[in-house]
């Protein structure tokens, strides 16, 4: 038996369904599985004794991904506590386009911007204070001026990949997120959660493991704060990948917001049907699409049902992990970041 032989999720249809519409996309690329890969998701804690990389617990979210041969999933298809397979897949960041910044004016100003407003940005001087952002990306340059010490290593849930390796799309998106130059809420705390590797891929398996990572430490500052009296307002999940419809990525975010956090995550750039890609067609998600100078839907940007909102995303300078002073300007994924 091989990997071909293996449905790629079994059983076929789980209780779960995600948000995908009868809309069919023109054209939706593919993002390869990952051969004797699998993600396993049952309704006990039970888990096996090898082979598995990372486990879950989301609320009734329960399982374990890992490299299993052909053999031992058929024998895990046979256990009555699992209730659904998936083979994982990659997940990726966005491409990369150069130009000049705008979006920070553009989200302050309810009119269209004109030329006393296009670079004004008005703002809470406090916003953000007391609140965690968990930015699931590559990593982020936490020594950059920008984050005036606020940003901080969380963890790296990748094997064989350093914890310095941010390929600056971490560092970018921390900085619209909440640099003091360049971001949106300038008194919040910055937390690195690295599921992603240096070249902006890795697995779906990995960004759940970094969900289940975030709202572990989350539980943990609500108890100590009520505990120690201590002001903690909120946490955000900024989950920065995309990959083809995948029912485990969708539960697993579905489950998070149970937590009481809101997880943003772009609507992808592929100029398609958002709601045939994960985790957009996650129901409980925050699902942002690209919008440009203009207030037009970027081209590259995902649409449909599955969109919650526009916000800017094209041509975004912002902090970059080459020195403590370096920005950069890229236009891909940035309007996720301007809703936070």
């Amino acid at each position: 038996m091989t990997d071909q032989d293996i449905p790629s999720q079994i059983p076929l249809v789980p209780t779960y369904t995600s948000n995908t519409h009868s809309v069919k996309p023109h054209s939706v690329e593919q993002f390869s599985t990952i051969p004797n890969a699998y993600i396993v998701i049952s309704h006990t804690n039970q888990n096996l004794d090898y082979g598995i990389i990372h486990k879950y617990e989301i609320g009734g979210f329960k399982g374990y991904s890992g490299k299993f041969s052909s053999n031992v999933i058929r024998i895990i298809q046979t256990y009555e506590e699992v209730d659904y397979i998936e083979q994982d897949k990659y997940v990726q960041a966005a491409s990369i386009q150069k130009q000049a910044p705008w979006g920070l004016a553009r989200i302050s100003h309810r009119e269209e911007l004109n030329n006393l407003t296009f670079d004004e940005y008005i703002y809470e001087k406090d916003g953000g204070k007391h609140v965690k952002i968990y930015i699931l990306d590559t990593g982020i340059y936490d020594k950059h001026n920008d984050f005036e010490g606020r940003a901080s290593f969380g963890v790296n849930l990748l094997n064989n990949s350093s914890s310095e390796g941010d390929n600056g799309h971490g560092t970018h998106s921390a900085g619209i997120i909440g640099g003091n130059i360049y971001g949106v809420a300038k008194k919040a705390k910055l937390v690195s959660v690295k599921t992603l590797d240096e070249d902006g891929t890795r697995t779906v398996s990995d960004a759940i493991a970094g969900i289940h990572w975030v709202l572990k430490r989350h539980t943990f500052d609500v108890q100590k704060s009520l505990l120690n009296k201590w002001r903690y307002k909120e946490a955000i999940i900024a989950l920065n990948c995309v990959t083809t419809i995948s029912f485990v990525f969708n539960q697993a975010v579905d489950e998070g917001t149970h937590y009481g956090i809101s997880i943003v995550v772009p609507a992808g750039n592929s100029g398609n049907n958002a709601c045939y890609y994960s985790p957009p067609s996650a129901v409980g998600a925050i699902k942002v699409g690209a919008s440009t100078y203009y207030d037009t839907a970027a081209q590259f940007s995902n649409y449909g049902d599955c969109v919650d909102l526009y916000a800017p995303g094209q041509n975004i300078l912002s902090a970059w992990n080459s020195d403590k002073s370096a920005k950069y300007v890229l236009s891909e994924h940035r309007q996720q970041q301007h809703m936070l």
